[in-house]
């Protein structure tokens, strides 16, 4: 029931759209000088090798962040430095960035890590990680990140200390929640999590990231619609967008992956729809899921 372990997919498609979005709304937050606290509920080993045997059997993380550093670099210039060229959205730039300098070490940064480097003095991290290899792995990895006061890491199941330890304080902040849904209960645990989340910390921006596969067109729609509604009963804005880089027709394996946001910050639909087109051609470009058409991205935002 924990066969899980994302070393395996690290820096692939979907980590690229869920953290190129996590580092924007991690920017929004920034903006103002309040305090804040974020949440990672299945936050891994936190930091994995380019290189590493499991990425190398997949050739998931040579087909999405080390193909998209190599492309969007200028091409006078590597991945691993320099300019970008002309064409790489504006809003895409602070995630490469980041990922360029992690790649240098030959390194790719996982959630908890781009969450500990948007840390301030005065904002809190909270990890929660099950796996019994995974916790340890990531209380090395993070504390060579943070050495103080500010970090909490909780080996416990995700749904069981979203109700335990939230709401946060401060209240003011975000939580990420990506499951394997390695299990058919996952999708009902996700959406019963964030529902009551929401009700109980009504200011967080939640992010949920889903994965798109062919036989589970009706967990995503019964996810959909029952965090568009929690959204609504506050109010809240709702924001929705997702990422393909094969088919929808494809008969199995992962063909995009999607974002789910409640409370999304200002301005992050657009920077999203500046952003994945781009993501969209590049990524389709390499792998077996290259070809034209592929490659297709949506955002919807329920405003108030």
């Amino acid at each position: 029931m924990l066969s899980y372990r994302h070393a395996f997919h690290a820096g692939n498609h979907a980590d690229i759209l869920k953290h190129a979005l996590l580092t924007l709304a991690l920017q929004s937050l920034q903006k103002k000088d309040k305090p804040y606290t974020l949440v990672d509920t299945h936050a891994g080993a936190g930091l994995y090798v380019l290189d590493d045997e499991r990425a190398e059997k997949t050739g998931e993380t040579k087909e999405g962040i080390v193909h998209l550093l190599d492309v969007a670099a200028a091409a006078s210039e590597s991945g691993l430095s320099g300019a970008w060229k002309d064409d790489v959205p504006a809003s895409l730039k602070p995630y490469l960035e980041l990922c360029r300098g992690y790649a240098a070490q030959g390194k790719y940064p996982g959630s908890p890590e781009i969450m500990a480097r948007n840390l301030r003095s005065q904002d809190k991290l909270m990890l929660i990680e099950l796996h019994n290899t995974e916790i340890d792995v990531l209380r090395v990895n993070m504390k060579k990140s943070i050495h103080d006061g500010r970090l909490g890491i909780h080996h416990r199941n995700a749904f069981e200390a979203v109700d335990a330890l939230l709401p946060p304080d401060p209240r003011r902040g975000l939580l990420l929640m990506d499951p394997s849904y390695e299990v058919d209960s996952d999708w009902t645990n996700t959406a019963d999590a964030l529902v009551k989340t929401h009700r109980r910390w009504p200011v967080g921006v939640l992010c949920l990231w889903y994965p798109l596969l062919q036989h589970r067109e009706s967990e995503i729609a019964l996810l959909k619609a029952s965090l568009r509604e929690a959204a609504a009963a506050t109010p809240s804005s709702f924001l929705c967008a997702e990422l393909l880089v094969d088919s929808p027709e494809r008969e199995a394996g992962l063909y995009g992956s999607g974002m789910m946001v409640i409370n999304p910050p200002w301005h992050l639909d657009e920077q999203l729809k500046e952003m994945l087109p781009y993501l969209s051609r590049v990524l389709t470009e390499s792998g077996e899921a290259a070809g034209p058409g592929k490659g297709s991205w949506s955002v919807e935002l329920e405003a108030v």
